[in-house]
């Protein structure tokens, strides 16, 4: 006697969003900046300054940085040089978020090699546009 085949119930396929490390020692922005990409179904790490994304990143490896420019006693720029010194870091793209709108200020991030330089305040649909666009740009390269 032949069985008929069990109906699997059909499901959805989950999406499943990049690791985003956001760093700032404005709390408030931070918190913010990560509650919306959550929201967005990313997994966010957060850290308040740049000795803490230090230490975040020797035992994670983010899809992509999102920093800002203005933080103490690291600023955004010393942390991205930082960061791209480590060897596996390199590939890591990096965005700044920052209140500087300056395009002295710009054009050294993009002399650095950053991905993006993104003005504050920042709408969050645009930033996951971003990051999705720059992360997709990474894998079909």
């Amino acid at each position: 006697m032949k069985q008929k085949p069990k109906k699997s119930k059909s499901r959805k396929p989950q999406v499943v969003h990049p690791t985003v490390l956001c760093v700032d020692d404005d709390i408030d922005l931070l918190k913010a900046v990560a509650s919306g990409l959550e929201d967005r179904n990313y997994h966010v790490l957060t850290a308040s300054s740049g000795s803490a994304a230090m230490e975040t990143l020797r035992s994670a490896t983010p899809d992509i940085i999102i920093a800002d420019l203005r933080m103490d006693p690291v600023n955004g720029f010393e942390l991205y040089q930082q960061i791209k010194n480590v060897p596996r870091n390199t590939t890591i793209p990096f965005f700044f978020l920052t209140a500087i709108d300056d395009p002295l200020a710009k054009r050294y991030s993009s002399q650095l090699g950053a991905d993006a330089y993104i003005i504050k305040p920042v709408d969050i649909d645009e930033l996951d546009q971003l990051i999705m666009k720059r992360l997709g740009e990474k894998r079909s390269s």
